[in-house]
């Protein structure tokens, strides 16, 4: 990395788990730092102004905002890898992006030329669209903001945005934030900010590109706000049709602004209806937007319940409806290594291989007029999960599990089992009228059982080695769970309705993880031969019964999980904090990758329906889950914003 400027007095040499090596810039959060991880990888580390480090609203809405972040997809953003503090300092890690800044390759080369802004309007609408999938809206989108990867744009610092305004507004009144050039109408004015603010911006970004000036000129910045309220964009540099786009981008009511997706079809030439066709679809009677509960409000790659694609005529059929969008923020500056400045405009070349995703990558929900959602294909399933809800920080160190049901796309889980007990480890009995779980009391580590509403609860076991899973029968009458006997883990099989336990496993190796499939296999993970974690599988109800091995490489693997029809198995493979979650048939054939993050996944369960797996990403201390197809696609994820879940079980 040479030209990269250095540390300067007073930087630090560490920040959290990070090594810092030089400053990258400062914006309105902080300073921003290169960094590099434990195994090297290079991370922009932003650490948060002292100011703002020690005031309670701001770290508060830091870390949802840092959740909210990993929702966006990867491809469009640097992806947020880690945050936390370290002392007095608080920090965001994210993906290092190798690029100079939109806005330094204007200030070194001049306005783009056509082919390169097309692509950073493709690009940078193809963000959008995914920031705005995700429920999220950024507030402060400028060339600044945007750099230029060698995979194309990548948009930045919208994640803490939210952030910076919890604690603006208590200690400032009636200051305008945001960028003066790039500020909307109804930024100027107090209106609603919607995802129609972003677009915009995009509009002035892409006048901006094309003519190296912004296209509301130049002055005070209250002479910029009244420009944005009623002045005409000079458009002259831009040709048709992009100067068509960018006009209707312009538009002084939101109302009547394409949608990101209207744009990102146009400037590609997709068959599909145009932003004025979009606007107008907005304008219909409120009896035909779907209520706040039927709203998908998780970020959403493929079609959920009620979905039909967007290029259903407009007027003829659905109505599609946009996600809750926060209150309005200003964001933060970003200023990359001076040492990107130059570097060839081929580095959009990769942009347009993510247009196809983002295309594929964003599902609204829509009604019928009759109020009834559209079918659709490639629905996710809205069954229930039971979850561990941390009621404070400190696992795994230290317990304050409460059990949760969440159902995926509400505002927050509902507690079910709840109290000053460590309570863990979930499963849904087969027939989800009740829960087991896993209650530690000190030294003593217990199983329970309670109804599907978290009553009844009573106790089945207090032998348990340590907060180990249990595992229902596929009848639901018993349940299989680890001992320790001899100094190894052991299982044991026993009703839950009562009864003496009965041992079904006698080898010198330690176990753990059972989890039983519907055709009568336990799968768990065993360090039979040499000692290495792998998985495999057994007839429970013939003790003693030989081992059948289904992971068989040098790699430690665990976690198993069973796919419904008992064909398939989901496992992780590979030690914390650089766990993977893969899929092999029940015979070990086919092993292959699902996810493709590198930060500590864990816990995969299949949904009910076995069309998807729901897992966890992240720190033990600060997990996210979740949901995938087993083949890749389709990850999103589900943890409601402000709240910490773990132990997904679907």
């Amino acid at each position: 990395m040479d030209g990269s400027p250095a540390r300067r007095p007073g930087d630090p040499e560490r920040v959290g788990p990070y090594r810092i090596e030089a400053r990258l810039g400062e914006g309105g959060m902080g300073a921003v730092y290169l960094g590099r991880a434990a195994d090297g990888t290079a991370v922009a580390v932003k650490v948060v102004r002292p100011d703002l480090a020690g005031h309670p609203a701001f770290l508060a809405r830091f870390r949802d905002e840092a959740r909210n972040a990993r929702r966006v997809a990867s491809f469009c953003t640097a992806q947020v890898l880690d945050h936390g503090t370290d002392g007095p300092t608080a920090y965001l890690a994210t993906e290092f992006i190798e690029g100079p800044s939109l806005q330094q390759q204007l200030d070194a080369d001049g306005p783009l030329t056509a082919g390169t802004l097309h692509g950073v309007a493709v690009g940078v609408a193809t963000a959008l669209v995914a920031i705005h999938a995700a429920g999220l809206v950024h507030r402060d989108l400028k060339p600044g903001n945007v750099l230029l990867s060698r995979s194309g744009p990548r948009v930045i610092d919208f994640g803490i945005a939210r952030a910076l305004d919890e604690a603006a507004s208590l200690t400032r009144t009636g200051q305008l934030l945001g960028t003066p050039g790039f500020l909307a109408p109804e930024q100027v004015s107090g209106g609603e900010i919607t995802p129609a603010t972003d677009v915009f911006a995009w509009g002035c970004l892409v006048a901006v590109s094309a003519s190296g000036h912004n296209p509301f000129g130049t002055g005070p910045v209250h002479v910029m706000a009244a420009r944005a309220l009623h002045a005409e964009p000079d458009l002259s540099a831009l040709a048709e049709p992009l100067a068509g786009l960018v006009r209707a981008a312009l538009d002084k009511d939101p109302a009547r602004r394409p949608t990101a997706r209207a744009l990102l079809l146009d400037l590609v030439g997709a068959d599909a209806p145009g932003p004025a066709a979009e606007a107008a679809a907005r304008a219909v009677p409120p009896t035909l937007v779907a209520p706040p509960e039927q709203r998908r409000t998780e970020p959403v790659p493929e079609p959920v319940p009620g979905i039909v694609p967007d290029t259903a005529p407009i007027g003829t059929g659905p109505v599609a409806t946009l996600p809750p969008v926060p209150e309005p923020v200003p964001g933060p500056d970003y200023a990359p290594p001076a040492r990107r400045r130059g570097r060839s405009r081929a580095l959009l070349a990769g942009g347009a291989a993510a247009v196809a995703a983002a295309l594929t990558a964003v599902a609204v929900v829509v009604l019928w007029p009759d109020g009834k959602p559209a079918a659709g294909p490639a629905a996710f399933p809205r069954d229930p999960l039971l979850v561990r809800i941390d009621t404070a920080p400190g696992w795994p160190k230290q317990c304050h599990g409460d059990i949760g049901r969440y159902t995926p796309g509400t505002a927050a889980p509902v507690v079910l089992v709840g109290g000053p007990t460590c309570d863990v480890l979930p499963q849904w009995s087969p027939d989800r009228r009740r829960i087991a779980f896993t209650r530690s009391l000190g030294r003593t580590v217990e199983a329970w059982v309670a109804n599907a509403d978290g009553s009844g609860a009573r106790l089945v076991t207090d032998a348990l080695p340590g907060l180990v899973r249990v595992a229902w029968s596929p009848d639901g009458k018993r349940i299989a769970y680890p001992v320790r006997t001899g100094g190894v883990r052991q299982f044991e099989v026993r009703a839950v309705d009562g009864g003496d336990p009965a041992r079904i496993t006698s080898d010198d190796a330690d176990k753990d993880d059972p989890t039983w499939s519907r055709q009568g296999r336990l799968a768990f993970w065993s360090k039979t031969g040499d000692g290495v974690p792998r998985v495999y599988t057994m007839d429970p109800d013939s003790p003693g019964s030989a081992f059948q091995q289904v992971t068989r490489d040098d790699v430690p693997a665990g976690d198993p999980a069973w796919s419904p029809d008992g064909k398939s198995l989901a496992y992780t493979r590979g030690k914390s904090p650089h766990g993977q979650i893969w899929v092999t048939t029940a015979s070990g054939g086919n092993p292959h990758r699902v996810t493709t993050g590198d930060v500590n996944e864990s816990d995969p369960w299949w949904s009910p329906d076995g069309r998807w797996l729901v897992y966890v990403r992240g720190p033990f201390t600060d997990p996210v889950v979740h949901a995938i197809r087993p083949d890749g696609t389709g990850d999103r994820v589900l943890t409601p914003a402000g709240t910490v879940i773990a132990h997904p079980n679907w």
